[in-house]
């Protein structure tokens, strides 16, 4: 038992073509016995036939053959004996020794057919019989070959008394013979018979073992095949499931499916290796944590070396993005931090025009009032001319310190559109930021969510100031239109004035023209006034601007913090 089972172990040990290999020769091998047995089986049958038709059935032909030519020779006998004839006699004498050297032909035959010692024996016993009848045929031919009578008839009467009974003992060896051969025949026959179903029987039962003994081998190879097949098999499927943790069939062969085994149980353990550090690299990089590197990088070969650099060319963008967001958060806390300087500045001036314009005023009122003044006196005598040049002198002192105000208002005006200028290109250049930090926040996706809102708001602020900032050019625009208008204005009332500083001794003479031009003047004064409280306007509009500007970029000063703290939540390379 302990040695079959060592047996079995051995081909279970074999590889699967080993395995067949032996299987078929055990199978070809029995196969071949069995035909070996089969072939011996039809040699010794054909050699036992064969035997029997030489030493049983062909000895018979030949023995009925001297049987034949032993009547001849007594049949041509009786006639010698019989006949008178003298050729007849001859003739039947040429037939005669015909037929006995034909029988001596065929006794020499015989003789070589007999090997058994009862076959020797019966034919010994012929052959004697044989020799005796040819001594008595001998002196029957010649004393019956003569053409003598009596003799004739004593040799008729011996052929009666003694050659018949010599001719018919030989005649009954013969057939002692014959029946002897017979008999041997037929017990052959029955032998071969029996031997013939024995070996039947052997080899059918040989066949049978065969196919026994190859199927149950077969099966058995079979089965150490599909076994440990269906058992990887169905783990397969659950591998193809997604459990790559569960163990693997042991294999207890040493055969190409145990190959299988292992490769597949080398590719689990590879497959749980880099699924584990995936998994990893995904849970920091989902935790925010972007400076985290594969720990098995040589594993990643073939089609898992894509999936690698996938990942990290996915961890590097992030990092890089977040870092963009980083430097462009601080360029808007920069910039949010340049207009609030910029806004603050705006409204410090706004604050100094809006002082010189109520000082402008007031002189514009006084001067409104000395015109009118003027318009009302100018009919007065020429005594109080001189007064009124005095007037004049005050008025044209203060026409140079309203041109010099004036002046000072376009100067501040110039540097409000210079600042203007300045709060239009911070907000150009927030637009800008807010538009690459939009579409670096599309870029990350889900975790850009957040800055992307911030993004726009920020958009949305740098457009308002852009538009505040346009408004403000207007306005200033506008203002500067207006001062000059009143430059003009004064530089024509201060010509005046020159004129009647000048020309008071003309007063009289021109006191109707002076008064046409005092009201042309109050009028231009009225204008100038009005142009005055536009300005005001204009530069309260200017100061509120700047203050919600200024609101505005501590507004987006907190946004710009806001997107810093959101970015300190990654840890980036």
């Amino acid at each position: 038992m302990k040695k079959q089972k060592r047996r079995l172990k051995k081909v279970n040990n074999m590889k699967i073509k080993e395995r067949l290999n032996f299987s078929s020769i055990i199978t070809v091998s029995i196969s071949s016995i069995s035909a070996l047995l089969a072939i011996i089986t039809v040699v010794f049958m054909v050699g036992r036939y064969n035997d029997t038709l030489t030493y049983s059935a062909f000895p018979q032909g030949d023995i009925g053959k001297a049987m034949t030519a032993l009547a001849d020779m007594r049949s041509a006998t009786r006639t010698i004996i019989g006949y008178d004839n003298q050729e007849v006699i001859d003739e039947m004498l040429i037939v005669h020794d015909q037929k006995k050297q034909e029988l001596e032909g065929h006794m020499s035959t015989i003789r070589e057919l007999m090997i058994s010692g009862d076959a020797q024996a019966l034919y010994n016993n012929v052959v004697v019989l044989l020799e005796d009848y040819y001594a008595l045929d001998a002196e029957m031919l010649r004393d019956g070959s003569s053409t003598n009578v009596a003799m004739s008839i004593y040799t008729q009467q011996r052929d009666v008394q003694e050659m018949a009974p010599a001719y018919d003992t030989v005649y009954a060896a013969f057939e002692a013979l014959m029946d002897y051969n017979i008999a041997e025949g037929d017990a052959t026959q029955h032998s071969l018979q029996a031997t013939t179903n024995v070996l039947v029987v052997l080899i059918i039962a040989v066949v049978v073992i065969a196919v026994c003994v190859s199927m149950a081998i077969g099966n058995r190879i079979a089965k150490s095949i599909a076994d440990p097949l269906a058992e990887l098999q169905n783990r397969l499927k659950t591998f193809t499931q997604g459990d790559i943790y569960s163990e693997f069939p042991v294999a207890t062969s040493q055969d190409e499916v145990a190959d299988m085994v292992h490769e597949v149980k080398l590719m689990a353990e590879k497959l749980q290796l880099i699924i584990g550090d995936m998994s990893r690299l995904l849970t920091e990089m989902a935790e925010g944590h972007f400076n985290v590197d594969s720990g098995y990088a040589d594993e990643y070969v073939g089609a898992f070396e894509t999936l690698l650099t996938s990942v990290q060319n996915m961890n590097q963008r992030m990092d890089e993005t977040l870092k963009d967001v980083n430097e462009a958060a601080n360029m808007v806390t920069a910039g949010s931090a340049n207009l609030a300087e910029a806004a603050q500045a705006l409204a410090e001036g706004a604050t100094d025009q809006a002082a010189v314009v109520e000082e402008m005023q007031a002189t514009m009122e006084n001067i409104t009032e000395g015109v009118q003044r003027t318009s009302e006196q100018v009919e007065a005598s020429y005594e109080r001319a001189r007064k009124y040049a005095q007037e004049a002198e005050k008025s044209r002192d203060e026409m140079s310190l309203m041109m010099e105000a004036m002046n000072r208002i376009s100067d501040t005006s110039m540097k409000i559109g210079n600042i203007i200028s300045e709060i239009e290109d911070i907000a150009s250049q927030t637009n800008l930021l807010s538009l690459n930090a939009a579409i670096e926040a599309a870029r990350a996706g889900d975790a850009g969510r957040g800055f992307a809102v911030v993004a726009d708001q920020i958009r949305n602020l740098a457009e308002q100031s852009a538009k505040s900032a346009v408004d403000t050019r207007e306005l200033i625009e506008g203002a500067l239109k207006e001062v000059e208008e009143g430059n003009k204005v004064v530089k024509s009332t201060a010509a005046s004035l020159q004129e009647v500083v000048n020309g008071m001794g003309e007063i009289a003479e021109a006191s109707h023209e002076l008064s046409k031009l005092s009201a042309d003047q109050a009028m231009a004064m009225e204008q100038a006034e009005a142009g005055i409280d536009r300005i005001s306007e204009v530069v309260q509009a200017n100061s509120a601007t700047a203050e919600e500007t200024s609101a505005t970029s501590e507004e987006l000063s907190a946004q710009a913090e806001t997107m810093n703290e959101l970015v300190a939540r990654f840890v980036l390379r």
